[in-house]
């Protein structure tokens, strides 16, 4: 996915990120190691309804990708291999509940926990930001909001700002978030399941 796609306004960049996911197949009720990638779209402004219509189709077309993800701040040009190392220590894990205390705090206060079934919090080891000449090691990482509607939890869809969740709260979600301390980027999950699992393994 190194290749530029294009929005109404401005270029859409996208690349996919680093990572080792877990899937679960649902028909044998067993999980399967693959290696697998997370898609990364960023743009100067992001037009909901085709990033959800793109992410559909990447998952679709490029079988080694099981999760898209839309990047707030600058564009990033990919693509990304330089990966933060994080063990589960007192700060990451600190960094992780203060960003988690943002998204709660917000979703109690627009009255969004009944529409939205799930909203995991993910610490993701990645510097987005980080200059990919350097040879010094990055302690940043991204922080990803994973929005989630379902009825039964074996499928379900994630929420569409402007429509389930309101742009505005999610901006404030944004803005929260980027104010914890090591935090590189917020990334906004966009894939349903499946093929992405409900939480991020």
């Amino acid at each position: 996915m190194g290749s530029a796609t294009r929005q109404r306004r401005g270029a859409a960049h996208s690349g996919h990120l680093p990572n080792l996911t877990i899937s679960f197949d649902t028909h044998t009720c067993t999980h399967l190691s693959l290696c697998s990638y997370v898609g990364c779209i960023s743009c100067a402004t992001p037009q909901w309804p085709l990033l959800m219509h793109l992410a559909k189709a990447i998952t679709r077309v490029c079988h080694n990708i099981n999760r898209v993800v839309y990047c707030f701040g600058n564009v990033v040009r990919g693509p990304v291999k330089r990966i933060t190392p994080t063990l589960l220590t007192p700060d990451v894990l600190g960094q992780l509940r203060k960003a988690d205390a943002v998204v709660n705090d917000l979703l109690l206060r627009h009255s969004l926990t009944t529409t939205l079934s799930q909203v995991p919090v993910i610490s993701v080891p990645i510097d987005l930001d980080a200059d990919p000449a350097s040879t010094e090691t990055t302690t940043k990482r991204c922080i990803a909001i994973r929005t989630f509607i379902t009825s039964d939890f074996m499928t379900g869809i994630p929420a569409t700002p402007g429509q389930e969740l309101g742009v505005d709260v999610l901006s404030e979600m944004v803005a929260g978030i980027s104010k914890v301390s090591g935090v590189s980027r917020v990334l906004f999950d966009l894939t349903a399941k499946p093929p992405g699992t409900t939480e991020w393994e």
